[in-house]
């Protein structure tokens, strides 16, 4: 961590979600991803209430920390997310807080990206209110997959394959 700028004054605070969302299997990358979204807009990092017995090969590493409780910064620039699950399968994704992203926009892109921001938020905003006054689900699952049984093989085998939106039909179709 020295060759990154840390100093023990400047440790990296470990985030262990596991006390409060158990074995999700499935969901745990997401829920974890989550977690570290709120944590970028916020400047919250969680702390880890149920590690009380951090493991002493970890004592090594004096530039890794793990708050017990939550601790609140002036603000965080990126978060990196490791998933390690069943069946040996694992991941590691790093975050990094929208501000830097959108700092090295043009102001010309930076207008455009507002712009579609606030239709995006308009239609999301629309659509949760009508999920919660009834006219749909907020979750709405599918029946069936976007395409017909005979377009199953062309579908999965091409990389370039994507759904167009009907919007007479309300869903994806190839």
């Amino acid at each position: 961590m020295e060759h990154l700028g840390r100093t023990p004054g400047l440790a990296v605070p470990a985030v262990c979600q596991k006390w409060l969302t158990a074995h999700p299997k499935g969901p745990a990358a997401a829920w974890m991803l989550n977690g570290v979204l709120q944590s970028l807009r916020t400047g919250i990092i969680p702390g880890n209430r149920n590690a009380d017995n951090i493991a002493a090969e970890l004592e090594q590493f004096e530039y890794i920390m793990y708050p017990s409780r939550s601790l609140h910064t002036p603000g965080i620039k990126a978060g990196l997310m490791k998933s390690f699950g069943f069946g040996q399968v694992g991941g590691e994704l790093l975050v990094v807080h929208p501000d830097y992203l959108l700092a090295a926009l043009t102001r010309e892109q930076l207008d455009e990206y507002r712009e579609k921001l606030v239709q995006r938020e308009a239609v999301s905003y629309r659509y949760w209110q009508d999920a919660l006054v009834g006219n749909h689900p907020f979750v709405q699952v599918k029946a069936e997959p976007p395409y017909a049984p005979e377009q199953e093989q062309q579908v999965y085998l091409n990389p370039s394959a994507r759904a167009k939106y009907d919007s007479v039909a309300g869903q994806y179709r190839f």
